[in-house]
């Protein structure tokens, strides 16, 4: 997980550098933004999510498109000496609407937003017990979210985001790279 992140941050710089010259403007009718994340505390259980969105800009500030995502969370379970290990894939649509023009944002790098997302969530979890049964259990349904986030980017194509609210994580962070 750090080696992925660390990675991310490393390709984010070399491209940032590449292009330094060319400042970003907000958001505009036609682009398509693509932000690979990582999220912390899946709804609000705990744990670690991976996570890709891809939005495309159907005005200067309404955007929308899908989600996808892989989270991961184990605990021993109640403190005894048993655990129990969730996976789920989370996949969905969502919508942004972008303020940098409503708040007149003086500066093109800059980009919030708020949305709301809804998808489907397929999950299975192991349990390991005191006695050494283990049991396999599948979880799943819709899930629901609201979230309000920036962007900010380094240069016309590549930039950062952070993520707060009640969707799949409290926070996601992560790349964004504007096509």
């Amino acid at each position: 997980m750090k080696k992925l992140a660390y990675s991310l941050v490393c390709a984010l710089i070399l491209v940032s550098m590449s292009r330094s010259d060319v400042f970003a403007q907000e958001i505009q009718k036609g682009n398509f933004i693509l932000s690979p994340g990582i999220g912390f505390g899946y709804h609000f259980w705990g744990g670690v999510t991976i996570g890709i969105n891809g939005e495309y800009a159907f005005s200067d500030e309404i955007s929308g498109g899908g989600y996808f995502a892989y989270s991961h969370l184990s605990d021993n379970f109640y403190g005894y000496s048993s655990d129990i290990a969730y996976n789920f894939v989370d996949f969905g649509v969502r919508a942004s609407y972008h303020f940098a023009k409503l708040l007149r944002v003086p500066n093109k790098k800059f980009d919030p937003y708020a949305g709301a997302q809804v998808g489907g969530a397929v999950g299975s979890n192991n349990y390991h017990d005191v006695n050494g049964y283990r049991y396999n259990a599948y979880d799943g349904g819709v899930r629901g979210g609201l979230y309000a986030g920036a962007r900010w980017y380094f240069n016309d194509r590549v930039g950062v985001y952070g993520e707060v609210g009640f969707a799949l994580c409290p926070v996601m962070v992560g790349a964004t790279f504007k096509f």
